[in-house]
């Protein structure tokens, strides 16, 4: 009996993956400015993501109900670029299902890479200012004193969040039971407390506190329609969290005779408001 293809193994093993895997590399995104859709989008078209920093005013016992009132908000232009991850499928994939989520795992860790890499791209002195805190080098913790400062970088933000390198983040793990919980609303960081094991805007980048709008996210579905006739599967994965789509799809290319995945969206960031809403760790050395 011959071996068969099973596309929508494959297919659901990428949204469940997806669902796991990006969910939690992708997590420390929420502590920014987004606009994530379904929208049909090509490269470097631009999506405009409204930077919210204040509300309406609040009214007592109103007599009027017909006013939106008069938040407070700016804009930024953010360009999209398509950001694809193709691999290849075999059959022993298919057959062992732990192989199969791990080859899917180690494709949707780059993918978590590359958009990582666009958002910290904008994360640099000359967009925000000079370092609220320069450890020594990279592989340096945090010193007494430091947390403070980093938080008070954007004390007028209502929702602080701070992501740091690992080398930072385990130190800041509790070490018994009676130690402060690392989570959302510890040291003052009610927006959470992430990490991250690569920044790429900044040399020395070893970690940052922000507010939301420092940052503009914003994604978009890459043009399938016309293709997607000649997939076996295609597919979108929401990451609840996030509210952000990831499109896979599953093909075969009747050249070679390969099974190919991929998982792509469009996607882009830009720096948003840069006064007060960001404290860097930049390493002396």
């Amino acid at each position: 009996m011959s071996n068969s293809i099973d596309a929508g193994l494959v297919a659901n093993a990428i949204s469940d993956r997806a669902q796991k895997t990006l969910a939690n590399r992708l997590a420390s995104l929420s502590i920014f400015s987004s606009d994530f859709s379904d929208a049909v989008k090509k490269p470097k078209e631009t999506v405009n993501v409204r930077l919210v920093t204040a509300g309406s005013t609040t009214q007592v016992n109103p007599t009027s109900f017909n006013s939106i009132g008069g938040g407070t908000e700016g804009m930024a232009s953010v360009a999209l670029d398509h950001v694809y991850q193709p691999f290849g499928v075999e059959i022993g994939d298919i057959q062992n299902g732990h192989k199969l989520e791990h080859l899917i795992d180690i494709n949707l860790d780059a993918l978590a890479d590359k958009i990582w890499a666009l958002v910290t791209a904008n994360i640099t002195v000359a967009n925000f200012g000079a370092a609220t805190v320069a450890p020594a080098t990279t592989t340096t913790k945090l010193a007494d004193g430091d947390l403070p400062k980093l938080w008070a970088a954007v004390s007028k933000s209502t929702r602080k969040g701070l992501v740091v390198s690992p080398t930072i983040y385990s130190n800041l793990i509790p070490t018994s039971q009676t130690s402060l919980k690392l989570e959302a609303g510890s040291f003052g960081f009610d927006n959470g407390i992430f990490y991250a094991n690569q920044f790429s805007g900044q040399t020395r980048l070893v970690g940052f506190s922000c507010s939301p709008e420092a940052i503009a996210l914003a994604s978009a579905s890459p043009a399938l329609d016309h293709v997607r006739g000649q997939m076996l599967v295609s597919d979108v994965v929401m990451l609840e969290q996030l509210g952000l789509n990831v499109y896979y799809n599953v093909w075969a290319d009747p050249n070679t005779r390969s099974i190919i995945a991929s998982a792509e969206l469009m996607f882009g960031s830009a720096k948003g408001i840069t006064s007060g809403t960001m404290g860097l760790i930049v390493a002396a050395a």
